[in-house]
């Protein structure tokens, strides 16, 4: 999915600023009236109709807990994913089965073969 072109933003804005209305600058331009309000007040807002980033965040919730993590997974090496999930919700992290494999991934370590995803 990639963002509406600035030249379109630009030309919706425009017309909303020129005292055509949210639903008519809609119609008129083929986006949803929703739309043209979001990039208008972006633009009141921001000065500017950009796009902001595609995606989200991506900050892993283990960042803070990769020592811990480093330490348990060394004394306890047979450990499986899903009870290092466990652990994590006991400490009040809730991190899905993706973003553990992730970590663990990053740290150049491996859980136990036979982990089932729950």
């Amino acid at each position: 999915m990639r963002p509406y072109s600035d030249d379109l933003r630009g030309r919706v804005v425009a017309a909303m600023e020129g005292g055509l209305s949210c639903r008519l600058a809609a119609e008129r331009f083929g986006v949803a009236p929703s739309t043209a309000g979001n990039w208008h007040r972006l633009y009141r807002t921001k000065k500017s109709y950009a796009p902001l980033s595609i995606g989200g965040d991506r900050r892993s919730k283990l960042l803070d807990e990769l020592g811990w993590l480093s330490e348990r997974l060394a004394l306890v090496p047979d450990l499986t994913l899903a009870e290092v999930r466990n652990e994590l919700a006991g400490r009040g992290i809730n991190v899905s089965y993706a973003g553990g494999q992730r970590t663990v991934k990053r740290l150049g370590l491996r859980f136990k073969k036979n982990d089932i995803c729950d």
